[in-house]
Formats: structure tokens, sequence, C-alpha cells
């Protein structure tokens, strides 16, 4: 029994070792849309505990903005093009 589990415990602590520190997180962003346009999209590696907050948002957003210039009109972000054209599930 013992080591069973000393087995199941070394293949969940590997599963969770392998995930990359910049996963795609999906937000609910609020007043960040407003300011980012596509925010909610956004799978920057997060760093020193801002994750999400203002300071993430301004380090990432030139370069959101350039990467996806196709999904923009204007300052609107194109959420819908988005989602079906890179499988994004709502999460």
């Amino acid at each position: 029994m013992k080591t069973k589990l000393f087995a199941l415990g070394l293949i969940i602590a590997s599963l969770l070792a392998v995930r990359p520190a910049s996963a795609q997180t999906h937000v609910r962003v609020g007043i960040y849309e407003r300011d980012y346009p596509g925010a909610t999209y956004y799978t920057y590696r997060a760093w020193h505990g801002h994750d999400h907050d203002r300071p993430y948002y301004e380090h990432w957003h030139h370069r959101f903005e350039r990467e996806h210039r196709g999904y923009f009109r204007g300052r609107q972000f194109d959420h819908e093009r988005y989602e079906s054209e890179n499988h994004w599930h709502r999460r």
C-alpha cells in the first residue's frame, strides 16, 4: 500500500512540476479591458507576484497589440473572431 501511495505521489508531483510558468490563464478582466483591449487573452509570464495586475498589462500591452494587430479595429478588440480562430474556450 505504501508503495502505491508513493508512486501516486511521484506521478502527481511530476505532473505539477512540468507545468510551464507561462501557462495560459484566462482572466476575467473588468477595468483592464477598457484600458488594454484584448487583455483577457494575455498569456505572458508574470513576475514577482504581478499576475494580471496593472503593471503586468502596462508591461505587455504594446507587444500584444503588435502581435495581434489583425484583431483590432481602432481601440476595439474583436473577441469573437479571436476566440473562433484560436479555439479559445472560456475558462
